[in-house]
């Protein structure tokens, strides 16, 4: 794993405190909309089109209006999107695309450090009942920490790696990160980064 002092860690703390709301509940229409298979796509591409899906459910939040239990199945889905997101970028993409792109480095453990303030965030999130008056505030703030963290990684980030690491390389990474998509955790405190 890509972590300052902690890179080659296999282990994640179990004893943490489970969120019932981090387990993906919402409605069928936003299972719909999960993280796409990504099988034959290369990792960048991938990472690129896991973002579009969490902005596009950003997108349906700031239209929500009033609707409690829409905001509630939105948030839910972004919770479960952003969670299996993060678990692949920590466990397969920074650690291989580091190794690749030594000179990077920098940004792998600034990324960390952001995914640490998004993982207690949508952990708070997940135990934040709607009527909260907070509930809007604290979605608003995760949603633009997500959209500055996406930006700088697609373009600053994204770009160097491509170069450094080459379509094949991307591919076969990107096949090992569909792959393991299905054994992301439910609680995004059981995330890498939640101890970062």
């Amino acid at each position: 794993m890509a972590r300052g002092g902690a890179a080659g860690r296999t282990s994640v703390s179990t004893s943490k405190k489970r969120t019932s709301a981090a387990t993906g509940r919402g409605s069928d229409a936003m299972a719909k909309k999960s993280l796409p298979a990504g099988i034959g796509d290369d990792a960048i591409v991938m990472l690129k089109a896991d973002h579009k899906v969490v902005e596009g459910l950003f997108k349906q939040f700031e239209k929500s209006g009033n609707d409690p239990s829409g905001k509630r199945a939105i948030v839910d889905q972004v919770i479960k999107e952003l969670t299996t997101h993060v678990y692949i970028e920590e466990t397969l993409f920074y650690p291989t695309a580091r190794e690749a792109a030594p000179d990077t480095a920098e940004h792998v453990l600034e990324s960390i450090e952001e995914h640490h303030v998004v993982v207690w965030m949508m952990s708070e999130l997940a135990s934040t009942d709607t009527s909260d008056e907070r509930f809007d505030a604290k979605m608003s703030v995760l949603m633009e920490n997500v959209r500055h963290y996406v930006q700088e990684e697609e373009k600053e980030w994204f770009p160097q790696v491509r170069k450094a690491m080459g379509r094949a390389a991307l591919q076969h990474l990107g096949a090992r990160m569909a792959a393991a998509k299905s054994q992301a955790p439910a609680d995004p405190l059981e995330l890498l980064s939640a101890d970062a």
